[in-house]
């Protein structure tokens, strides 16, 4: 995987989803994987949200500037959690944005991945959605191909 085959996307998510770690194994680069404190822009406009962009409702307004231009939204769900915190369609504010749901952390104790895709449904994030674990290469691989296929076709 090339660094820049895939861009023009945004990741968000509640803390500790895991966006950092899978932005890392989606990118192929080495970073200091620690606590997002702020917006990072990689290479090709991938985007790293800090959690707190859905944690906390006012810093919503953050999330909506940061995710204006992008094409894509990855919403990860970890599938250790009880709960979406993303507000209900928050990420649905722009329209003709692709939302790709993902389930993280499925490898956790604990984690229930039919929950995870519950919540995501009854957020209004459409299917289907990627069961990922950054242990996992073949997962980080198949969501990897989906966002190359949501990339838009240079003309020449």
């Amino acid at each position: 995987m090339a660094t820049d085959q895939i861009g023009n996307v945004a990741f968000v998510g509640e803390v500790d989803a895991g966006k950092s770690a899978l932005i890392d194994k989606l990118i192929v680069q080495e970073a200091n994987i620690g606590k997002t404190q702020s917006p990072i822009f990689y290479k090709g406009r991938v985007i790293d949200t800090p959690g707190e962009f859905v944690d906390n409702r006012s810093w919503n307004g953050a999330l909506l500037s940061t995710i204006s231009t992008v094409k894509t939204i990855v919403i990860l769900q970890p599938a250790t959690a009880k709960r979406i915190t993303a507000p209900s369609g928050l990420l649905r504010v722009y329209p003709n944005k692709n939302v790709v749901g993902v389930i993280s952390k499925i490898d956790a104790e604990g984690a229930d991945c039919e929950r995870a895709a519950a919540l995501l449904k009854q957020n209004g994030i459409a299917g289907p959605y990627f069961e990922t674990s950054i242990f996992d290469q073949a997962s980080v691989d198949r969501l990897y191909h989906h966002l190359l296929s949501l990339q838009p076709v240079a003309l020449d």
